[in-house]
C-alpha cells in the first residue's frame, strides 16, 4: 500500500468505511508496544475511561447466577483481520446480561472471557456487527492451569471468569477485570504497571493505577517518573510546618515537638531543612537535648549548625554537628527569651515499609529546668523519591 487518497473529508472525494476508521485512528493514542511497530497505523485500543471506570464493566447479577452484566460504555477496537484498516467505535447504552455456559463436573475448571468483538464481512465472514459475548475456555484439571479460549480477531477483552466444577453462579469473586483503556492522542492513559506500554512516544504520559504514579516517555526511548502521590507528601511537593506557639519540655528524655511533626509515606526519600530557636530556664542544667524520630524502619542523617555544645549563654563559633536519625545531641541553651539560641537544620530521611510521622524531639540535658522551643521555628520537608 502507499498513499491513501483522497485525504479524509475532501468535498469531491468518495470514501470507503476504512477512511473514516483511519481518520479516527489518527486521533487516538499510540499503542506503545514493540509488536505494534510493524504496523504503524495501529492504535491503543481499549475502553473509554470514566469515573471509577464504570464503562463496560463486567459485574455479577444482583442475585448471582450463571450470567454476568456488562454496563454501558464505549470501546475502541482496532482492525486485526488485516493490517492498517482502522479502528471501530463500539457503543453500548445500557446494561447487557450475558449467559455463562454451565460448569463441568468434578475436576473440570475453565476460564471464560467476556469480550467486545467486531465482525466485519468486508474482511472475514458475513456478519457486520459488534457483540458483547462470553468466550468459553477449555477445561483444565485445576484452576491454576486454565487458559482463555480462542478469541475473535477483533476483540477488546473486558473480564475473565473463573468457573469451577459444578459451579452454579458467577459471583463478584469469580470476575477478574482485565479492561485496558485508551484516550485521544496526547491524553494520559490509565494502566496497571504490569501491562504498561514500554515503547512510549516522547512526552506520552501514563498513569500507573496500581502504584499511583505518573510516568512519561523520553526522547531516548526510556521512561521517567513524573510524580507519585502517596499519603500527605508527593515527589516534588514540599510540606511546611511552623510552631504557632512555644513548646516546652521538662523531661531529660526527648519528646515529640507536636507542632513540627510531619506525615511521611512508606518507601520514600525526603530532604529536610529548617530553622529552630530555643531557650532554657536554667543555664547550668537545662541545655537542649535534640533528637529526631521517624516511622518504624526509617533511617537518615541530620546536620545542625548551632552554638557550641556547652551550658553557656555566651556567643560562640558556629558548630556543625552531623549524626544519624534517632541519635540525640546536646546544644547550648540561653536564658535570654528575646534572643534565644538558634540552629539551621539539614537532613535526609529514608522511610521503610511503614508510613508515619517525622520530626524533632526535645528535652533538657540536666536534672532541672525547662527547655522551650520557640514559636515560628519551622521545617520544610520535600519528597524526592
Amino acid at each position: 500500500m502507499a498513499l491513501i487518497n483522497p485525504p479524509m473529508w475532501m468535498q469531491a472525494g468518495s470514501y470507503p468505511a476504512r477512511n473514516d476508521r483511519l481518520a479516527l485512528t489518527a486521533l487516538l493514542s499510540y499503542p506503545g508496544f514493540a509488536a505494534d511497530e510493524a504496523t504503524p497505523m495501529r492504535i491503543r485500543q481499549g475502553v473509554k475511561p470514566s469515573y471509577q471506570q464504570q464503562q463496560l464493566k463486567v459485574r455479577a447479577a444482583p442475585t448471582p447466577n450463571m450470567s454476568v452484566i456488562v454496563s454501558a460504555g464505549f470501546a475502541f477496537v482496532d482492525q486485526h483481520d488485516a493490517g492498517g484498516q482502522g479502528t471501530y467505535i463500539c457503543a453500548n447504552d445500557g446494561d447487557v446480561a450475558l449467559t455463562v455456559q454451565p460448569a463441568g463436573g468434578a475436576g473440570q475448571y475453565r476460564k471464560d472471557t467476556v469480550v467486545a468483538s467486531v465482525y466485519d464481512g468486508e474482511y472475514a465472514g458475513s456478519a457486520n456487527e459488534w457483540r458483547l459475548e462470553v468466550i468459553q475456555g477449555p477445561y483444565a484439571s485445576s484452576a491454576g492451569t486454565t487458559q482463555r479460549g480462542s478469541l475473535p480477531n477483533n476483540a477488546q477483552i473486558l473480564a475473565d471468569l473463573s468457573i469451577g466444577p459444578s459451579q452454579t453462579a458467577v459471583a463478584a469473586g469469580n470476575i477478574a477485570d482485565v479492561r485496558n483503556y485508551t484516550v485521544a492522542a496526547g491524553g494520559i492513559v490509565p494502566v496497571a504497571s504490569s501491562v504498561a506500554p514500554n515503547r512510549m512516544h516522547p512526552g506520552q504520559v501514563l498513569y500507573l493505577t496500581d502504584t499511583d504514579t505518573f510516568v512519561y516517555g523520553k526522547p531516548d526511548g526510556s521512561t521517567a517518573n513524573v510524580l507519585q502521590s502517596a499519603g500527605a507528601s508527593a515527589i516534588g511537593k514540599k510540606t511546611f510546618v511552623r510552631l504557632d506557639s512555644n513548646f516546652t519540655s521538662s523531661f531529660s528524655t526527648p519528646v515529640d515537638v507536636t507542632g513540627l511533626m510531619i506525615p511521611v509515606a512508606a518507601n520514600a526519600v525526603y530532604t529536610v531543612e529548617g530553622m529552630l530557636h530555643w531557650y532554657t530556664s536554667d543555664e547550668s542544667q537545662g541545655d537542649l537535648n535534640l533528637d529526631w524520630v521517624g516511622p518504624t524502619g526509617a533511617t537518615g542523617t541530620w546536620l545542625g549548625f548551632a552554638q557550641p555544645i556547652s551550658a553557656s549563654s555566651g556567643e560562640g563559633p558556629v558548630r556543625t554537628l552531623s549524626t544519624a536519625l534517632t541519635s540525640a545531641r546536646s546544644f547550648g541553651a540561653r536564658t535570654d527569651v528575646d534572643n534565644p539560641s538558634g540552629m539551621l537544620v539539614r537532613a535526609l530521611l529514608r522511610t521503610g515499609s511503614t508510613a508515619g510521622t517525622y520530626g524533632p524531639q526535645i528535652g533538657r540535658t540536666g536534672t532541672a529546668g525547662v527547655v522551650t522551643m520557640v514559636r515560628d521555628s519551622w521545617l520544610t520537608v520535600e519528597r524526592v523519591a
